[in-house]
């Protein structure tokens, strides 16, 4: 690989994909012929030669060369020079083309080529070029230096050119990532220092910035064929600036998308965006809402090439990678999966020495903010320019009133409140964190003088709570946020501490956002505080996790408690299913179908919840031998009853009733009695039966076997390739199925190349079984995941472990974990620990199983305590077969999740009811589902009855202790 030119872009880096010219391959050909010109690197060469090199230009803003170039032109007037088009105006491909059409002047085609010599610029790539406006970076470069342009002001155009081709997208709200606004993004804004004046500190690279797998080099790959970077680290540590001086460095003519939510996300996957970033700051927002971005979106971007970049504070991390927690598997599930397709990025909160001295040459040079930061040692250089300092020293001297306030927020936040907690919320939580002698104490103006307190700006950088309004409400803050450094270490001193009824009582009143009421009700359950949940599910209508769901309907069901059940139901298709399956449960089908209706006759409706509530109405109907119900519905058009009407008289052999049925054209009688035909051996009437229903997919996929199974192998495929081109995923995977099984290559692999996930799933399967490695190679270099996964195979199969690690840090997570597991197989711990370092799951819990397969204990541990999932997982099982409970213990309340869920599990064996209460108080939500066991277990079956209908009542008043630890 040769050398990255800065151009604005990622586009500079010089492979060598075209050959020498007397080189063999298209790409030689094209250029031998003229198609092509020279590529980059022969510029290179021929700069080196005539004693020049090509450099990274000059760092300069946009502006000063913007500013330089003004001038140039002004000269140019005045001397009565021709005036040259200003590549500041192109702004579209129509733009680009008119603009360099007219930097050409009055040159020929022939004297354009001949100035480009030993490159050739021919008349058809000129032709091209002046009239489409798209010419590839080469050609723009030969252009360029044709018209006797200078280094900076080819820059200009090859900016000209990345604004052209990224053609705006059909988004609100998208800006040019050069024009993007770093605060607006998230960067912290900076301390005041004197002397300076610049809206933010000169950024000091970090180590993560450059090199292999850096975070540049990570966008880089990312721009080329999409994807999804994540950089984790605390807060203040510099992940926002990182990653924006990234995409203004290598992207800055590229479309910059900061979503709102998941759903705006979901647009961008329809509007045919090309050059597009999504801006994830604080992933978690868009993962714990009630609509989440999903594994499935990430990848549909990724595959239109989208660069996807995000931050996230290491908790968060931990808690999303770890494995299922008891009773969350779809959080986690989905959150785990979309993290899979990321290129993980850890930032250190500290310096390392080559970054302080990097720093400390910024500071020689006039920087007063990083100078100023340097002096502080008992904070990172980037928590100081936040205002971490002064953070802590305004919570440390707060007074008992403004402490309240203060921890009041951080206990809703770390909770789920994600909104700006308004100021009545806050008012009314504040009491329970003080003392009698305190409340009592209070002057009247106590919660006024807090918040005066709280929301003044400090060294002009950051405050504890921020004031917060929407667009059209100046001067009056609908709420507050924490700061987000105080939030992270004031929320981790405060990791088991009891939140007060008073809090619980102002999220339950005066919260008004859903996904912030979901949350809420999830946490109260995590601590068995029913009364709370069941008070705010009963206010809205909440389609809640399943786990927290049934628990809430087990609990109205023990408290017979009907009525607020069947309104809960009514309002929720998905909690009405969940009931009717504890109703059939308890043998009350009838009940079941009755809190099923509503939402089945709603059937039509948009929601898929509505949907599945009417397949489990007509199954239930079905099961429970209803013909005559199923018989209304489906003759009054429900494809659920009919189909379940159809199932039914099949089971029964009622043959003469499917054969009436069928007659009144209804497709689903007319699948089932092909299926008993076909059984009876008649092939030929079993087709004559179907060919009527053709435009029904499942009648067409039915029919295309029943074909094959004919011999009309042609008339299979065609009735196939319709449906499958109308966007029917099961008969594409039916179609790519029938073409693999037949050997039809070329056909396959056409489908497989317009995009067809089923065919490229086969069409990979079909080159493995073949062991033709060139071709998986190359599917998989351009992008197919199938590919990649069966090449991955082929060569972990072979023992190409080579292979294997450039597939792997290509970012083909089967590859990792083929990889890994021969890696183990061959005992090669060096090359285990080096990938798992890097954060390579596979790679941690390969090496984790070797160092307790060799007793190799305190390495486990020390790897666990350095935020090794695997290590912690297995340290964790070790501890509680040895019946460790302190340790157990001294981990859980360290964060580990797996620690928790163990020690639960031996508290609940030992029964030791009061420390699990205890714990399920505090938000242990492992110990909190055990609970009840235990005291069975114990002998207390009236306190395990009551704990299981009613939960835990907290005392009134929780006086806050700990305040500034």
């Amino acid at each position: 690989m040769g050398e990255v030119l800065h151009g604005g872009s990622f586009v500079y880096e010089l492979l060598e994909p075209y050959g020498s010219l007397g080189g063999k391959g298209p790409a030689a050909d094209a250029y031998s012929s003229g198609q092509m010109c020279a590529p980059l690197w022969r510029l290179r060469e021929s700069e080196q030669q005539n004693g020049r090199r090509l450099r990274r230009p000059p760092q300069a803003s946009g502006s000063v060369r913007q500013s330089s170039r003004t001038a140039q032109r002004a000269v140019d007037v005045r001397e009565g020079k021709a005036m040259t088009p200003n590549p500041d105006h192109v702004h579209t491909t129509t733009d680009l083309a008119s603009a360099l059409k007219e930097l050409s002047g009055e040159r020929s085609y022939s004297e354009l080529n001949r100035a480009a010599r030993p490159y050739r610029l021919a008349s058809s790539t000129l032709t091209d070029m002046f009239g489409k406006g798209r010419p590839s970076e080469e050609t723009l470069e030969v252009f360029l230096r044709a018209c006797g342009l200078s280094r900076e002001d080819r820059e200009a155009w090859r900016q000209a050119r990345e604004r052209a081709l990224s053609t705006k997208p059909e988004l609100d709200g998208v800006v040019r990532v050069a024009q993007a606004d770093p605060r607006r993004l998230g960067v912290h804004a900076p301390i005041d220092a004197p002397g300076a004046t610049e809206d933010l500190p000169v950024y000091v690279r970090r180590d993560v910035d450059d090199g292999p797998r850096g975070v540049r080099d990570l966008v880089r790959r990312a721009a080329q064929r999409g994807g999804l970077v994540v950089l984790v680290g605390g807060s203040s540590v510099g992940k926002t600036r990182c990653a924006y001086e990234a995409l203004r460095a290598l992207l800055p003519q590229w479309w910059l998308l900061q979503p709102p939510d998941a759903r705006k996300i979901e647009q961008a996957t329809v509007s045919g965006s090309e050059r597009l970033v999504v801006w994830l700051d604080e992933l978690q927002r868009y993962l714990d809402s009630s609509n989440p971005l999903t594994a499935a979106t990430v990848r549909t971007l990724l595959d239109r090439r989208t660069v996807m970049i995000a931050t996230l504070w290491p908790d968060r991390y931990n808690a999303y990678t770890s494995l299922p927690q008891v009773g969350h598997p779809e959080a986690s599930a989905n959150a785990r999966e979309l993290l899979g397709l990321a290129e993980v990025v850890h930032i250190d909160a500290q310096l390392s020495q080559a970054e302080r001295e990097r720093a400390h040459a910024t500071a020689t040079a006039g920087d007063a903010r990083i100078k100023l930061g340097l002096e502080f040692g008992d904070y990172g250089l980037f928590q100081v320019i936040a205002a971490a300092p002064q953070l802590v020293d305004r919570w440390r001297g707060a007074d008992a009133y403004a402490a309240a306030v203060l921890t009041a927020a951080v206990d809703a936040t770390r909770l789920g409140v994600r909104s700006p907690l308004n100021a009545e919320l806050l008012r009314e939580a504040a009491p329970g964190y003080c003392d009698a002698r305190q409340r009592g104490a209070a002057p009247a103006n106590w919660f006024e003088a807090s918040l005066a307190y709280l929301t003044q700006e400090l060294h002009g950088a950051a405050a504890a709570l921020a004031p917060s309004a929407p667009p059209a409400a100046m001067g009056s803050p609908a709420g507050y946020e924490v700061a987000d450094y105080l939030q992270q270490r004031i929320e981790a001193l405060r990791y088991r501490a009891v939140i007060p009824a008073t809090t619980w009582r102002a999220l339950v009143t005066r919260l008004t956002d859903s996904d912030d009421q979901i949350r809420i009700i999830e946490a109260a359950v995590d601590r068995l505080l029913f009364d709370y949940a069941l008070q705010l599910w009963r206010r809205g209508c909440h389609a809640l996790p399943s786990y927290t769901a049934n628990t809430l309907i087990e609990v109205l069901m023990a408290q017979e408690r009907e009525n607020d059940l069947h309104a809960i139901a009514a309002r929720d298709p998905y909690t009405a299913m969940l009931l009717a399956d504890k109703l059939v449960g308890q043998g009350r089908v009838d009940d079941a179908l009755a809190v099923l209706s509503p939402h089945a006759d709603a059937e039509s409706g948009t929601s898929a919840d509505h949907q599945y509530a009417a397949e489990k109405f007509v199954h239930l109907l079905g099961e429970n031998g209803r013909e005559d119900v199923l018989r209304i519905r489906a003759d009054a058009g429900d494809r659920f009853a009919a189909d379940k009407l159809a199932r039914l008289l099949a089971a029964q052999g009622r043959e003469d009733a499917l054969r009436s049925r069928a007659d009144e054209s209804d497709p689903y009688a007319a699948d089932r009695l092909a299926d008993l035909l076909v059984r009876r051996g008649h092939l030929e009437e079993a087709i004559a039966l179907l060919r009527p229903h053709t435009h029904y997919p499942f009648a067409a996929g039915h029919l295309a076997k029943l074909l094959d199974m004919w011999g009309q192998e042609e008339k299979a495929v065609e009735l196939l390739t319709a449906h499958a081109d109308a966007g029917i995923t099961f008969i594409a995977q039916q179609l790519a199925g029938l073409l693999f099984m037949r050997g039809r290559e070329e056909e396959l692999r056409a489908r497989a190349d317009g995009g067809d996930k089923a065919a490229r799933a086969r069409m990979a399967m079909f080159l493995a079984m073949r062991g033709r490695v060139e071709e998986l190679s190359a599917r998989a270099e351009a992008g197919d995941g199938y590919a990649a996964d069966r090449l991955a195979d082929l060569l972990a199969d072979q023992g190409e472990l080579n292979g294997l690690h450039a597939r792997a840090d290509a970012g083909n997570l089967h590859a990792a974990e083929r990889l890994a597991d021969l890696l183990a197989a061959q005992g090669r711990e060096d090359g285990l620990r080096t990938r798992a370092d890097a954060g390579d799951l596979h790679a941690s819990a390969r090496l984790a199983d070797l160092l307790i397969a060799q007793e190799r204990i305190e390495e486990l541990h020390a790897r666990a305590d350095a935020g090794d999932l695997s290590a912690a997982l297995r340290v964790a099982v070790r501890l509680a077969e040895r019946g460790q409970v302190e340790e157990l213990r001294a981990r859980a309340d360290g964060g580990d999740w797996y620690a928790a869920d163990q020690l639960a599990d031996l508290l609940a064996e030992q029964t030791r009811t009061d420390e699990l209460r205890t714990r399920a108080e505090a938000g242990d939500r492992f110990a909190a589902r055990r609970l009840a066991d235990a005291l069975a277990r114990a002998g207390h079956q009236f306190d395990a009855e009551r704990v299981r209908r009613f939960g835990l009542v907290l005392d009134d008043i929780s006086p806050l202790s700990d305040r500034r630890s």
